[in-house]
Parts: C-alpha cells; structure tokens; sequence
C-alpha cells in the first residue's frame, strides 16, 4: 500500500495532519514518528522524549529565521542544479 492509499484510507483528521507534516524536513519527520510511537507504547513520556522535543523546538527557532532564509534555496544561491 502506497502512503498515498493508506492516507485515503484513515479518518478526516488524521489525513489533515498527514498533510501538514509534508512540509516538514525528513528530520523533523523523524522527531515526529518517534514521538507519536513512544507516546503508543508508554503511558506516560519519558524524560528523553520531552528534552527531545524541547531540543526540537528550539533548533526549529534558531534554524528559521530571517538572517539564514538565503540558504533555504542553497542550491540556487551557490548555482547546483538539480539532480
């Protein structure tokens, strides 16, 4: 089954959430499945998880912002093509 399909496949709400997390980075993504599965499999989050999700926050502020949105297209800026 293609994500796509599976995606067709579940409640209204969770293909909206599904949607929004495309326009997350892989790593961010990453954060995200880790959360949602440990939160599946513990009662209660662990100390690691929270730090993780702090430290996640805060590299999200630091990463987007204004001084660096130059780089957000780097390959354009430093001429790379596409592969």
């Amino acid at each position: 089954m293609t994500i796509q399909a599976a995606a067709r496949a579940v409640p209204p709400q969770v293909a909206d959430v599904f949607e929004e997390v495309k326009g997350l980075t892989a790593m961010e993504r990453l954060a995200l499945a880790k959360l949602l599965l440990e939160s599946v499999l513990v009662a209660e989050p662990s100390e690691e998880t929270e730090w993780s999700a702090m430290g996640l926050e805060a590299f999200q502020k630091n990463w987007d912002n204004p001084e660096d949105a130059i780089y957000d297209n780097w390959r354009g800026h430093y001429g790379i093509p596409a592969r």
